[in-house]
């Protein structure tokens, strides 16, 4: 049996950088006490989550940490540009040395999207187009795309992922139709 940590990294009362440096130290204690996978959540403008860029928290862990899995649960893809989350993934996995989980979601608050300035009714449909694009992106030095909401000519990735064809891709379900 293997044992991870999913985490929030809700506000509390203590100073911000405090609070990062106390989780750093407790996500390598989580790594040398032989914890398999850390994870951690991507919320926005709530207390509920202090860590609304996990890549950046993630390229921290991913230098403390020598065999922990790692990853965020999940990317909320229709805020991101997927060429830029391409690039963000590659690095990663190449600092956690091959040790990096990508989960993927389309949001589940739409009160996080609207602040962004995506409408959630169309959440699931630029998910979508992401989703593909990044995988596109991930299997190949070079890619082209073309949908609805992203296209890319030809473009080159220079940067390749640790773990070949590329990480372990989680995706999070709220519905029967975003599982199908």
């Amino acid at each position: 049996m293997q044992f991870g940590i999913f985490d929030h990294v809700e506000r509390s009362d203590r100073p911000l950088a405090t609070q990062y440096d106390e989780r750093l130290e407790f996500v390598a204690a989580a790594d040398a006490a032989g914890f398999y996978a850390y994870h951690v959540a991507e919320h926005h403008c709530t207390p509920l989550n202090m860590v609304p860029v996990p890549g950046v928290y993630l390229g921290a862990v991913a230098r403390l940490t020598k065999r922990l899995r790692l990853g965020p649960l999940v990317y909320l893809l229709p805020l991101y540009s997927p060429l830029r989350l391409l690039e963000e993934i590659c690095i990663l996995d190449q600092l956690s040395h091959g040790r990096l989980d990508v989960g993927v979601g389309r949001g589940v608050s739409p009160f996080e999207l609207n602040y962004h300035k995506v409408d959630h009714g169309e959440s699931r449909d630029i998910f979508s187009d992401a989703y593909d694009c990044v995988l596109e992106g991930l299997t190949h030095d070079s890619f082209s795309f073309k949908g609805k909401y992203f296209t890319y000519g030809e473009t080159p990735m220079p940067r390749r992922p640790y773990q070949q064809p590329h990480p372990p891709l989680w995706s999070a379900c709220g519905s029967d139709e975003t599982a199908r």
